[in-house]
């Protein structure tokens, strides 16, 4: 079943809803969160954009890379990212409301370390926050698959 696509726009309150909800928006605060630790990424404070996430964090970015768990893993993961792209740039491009769940889509790019060559892709994650970090982070290359996933959480 493809998913209708309804156009986002950025709200007045710094949240980001897409037009129509009618849902409450998202906490502010887990929208900032958000932000701040793509922008601790982005800045290269691996010490900062760790400290947004829970010591026992669940942190799933492809199914070829597994599993990270823990502060230790969100660094060995990085720490390989970086070494195929030192240059990796993730941006967020939307956040959606999933109730006790965020979507985010998001894109990167990058140079990769060996051959030079440019990439750009677009990705969503999928997070849960409580208590002001995240406790679960996983990505999909779509954003069927995602919400897919949401749902087998459930």
């Amino acid at each position: 079943m493809a998913l209708k696509r309804r156009p986002w726009q950025p709200w007045g309150d710094g949240s980001s809803r897409v037009a129509g909800d009618t849902k409450p928006a998202m906490s502010q605060e887990n929208v900032e969160l958000a932000h701040r630790a793509y922008a601790a990424f982005q800045a290269g404070d691996f010490d900062e954009w760790v400290s947004y996430f829970d010591p026992e964090v669940e942190f799933s970015q492809t199914a070829m890379e597994g599993t990270f768990r823990g502060h230790e893993g969100l660094r060995e993961w990085a720490a390989g990212l970086l070494a195929a792209f030192p240059d990796w740039k993730p941006s967020i491009v939307e956040i959606r409301d999933l109730g006790d769940r965020a979507l985010i889509h998001g894109s990167g790019s990058g140079e990769g370390a060996s051959s030079g060559i440019g990439i750009e892709v677009d990705f969503w994650q999928v997070v849960e926050v409580r208590g002001g970090r995240v406790v679960w982070c996983a990505a999909f290359r779509t954003e069927a698959d995602a919400l897919e996933a949401v749902g087998s959480r459930e």
